[in-house]
């Protein structure tokens, strides 16, 4: 690449990172899937930068972490959410080879999500990717028990279904993040859960 200006591969990480939302949903889909809806889970988004990045030419393959789902999100995830994560969670982030290492990032938070939440939860804040260096989510080390390392695949994984995953659950996550992107940034994550929980409980009420 050009003198100054960033590989391919920092392209593309930008790309996933800020074109395809985060999102809940279901975790099993092919990359083509991830690409057309724009949007995606932490294994959806990684899955479609590994495969834009092989389809490129670049080298690339899949890290595994195993996490306490529970306080994965940081102080952002509303309490009542919790009953519905579990202590035992996976979360896969991506890495490209690089002569002969591997390099590690993550593209799941967006800048959206970044811009509105990582000034109260490190976990959100924007993950800077220079191609070189690994650059992965800002998670507590307490709440990662282990890195299974790089490997080829996650089909392995992708097979399985993912716990608490029913549909309606999903959906009241869903709602909350588009609540946390439908408004400015909140000074607090209580300010902004308390709002969340606020307008959640109106609605309830009116409804018929």
């Amino acid at each position: 690449h050009p003198r100054g200006e960033p590989p391919a591969s920092v392209h593309l990480f930008r790309f996933v990172r800020d074109r395809v939302l985060y999102t809940f949903g279901p975790w099993g889909l092919p990359a083509s899937a991830t690409l057309a809806r724009c949007q995606g889970t932490c294994t959806n988004k990684n899955n479609l930068f590994v495969a834009l990045a092989r389809a490129m030419g670049i080298p690339a393959g899949y890290g595994v972490l195993q996490v306490n789902g529970k306080e994965y999100f940081g102080n952002i995830a509303p309490g009542v959410f919790k009953p519905f994560l579990s202590a035992q969670a996976v979360h896969v982030y991506a890495a490209v080879r690089l002569g002969d290492r591997w390099v590690k990032c993550d593209t799941s938070t967006d800048r959206e999500i970044a811009d509105r939440t990582a000034h109260f939860c490190p976990q959100t804040r924007l993950v800077e990717w220079d191609g070189a260096i690994d650059a992965l989510d800002a998670l507590d080390p307490e709440h990662v028990y282990t890195d299974r390392g790089v490997r080829a695949s996650v089909d392995d994984l992708l097979g399985k279904p993912a716990r608490n995953s029913s549909p309606a659950v999903l959906a009241q996550f869903n709602d909350y993040l588009r609540f946390v992107r439908a408004h400015p940034p909140f000074p607090s994550a209580e300010g902004l859960i308390g709002a969340y929980l606020s307008q959640r409980s109106h609605a309830a009420m009116s409804e018929p």
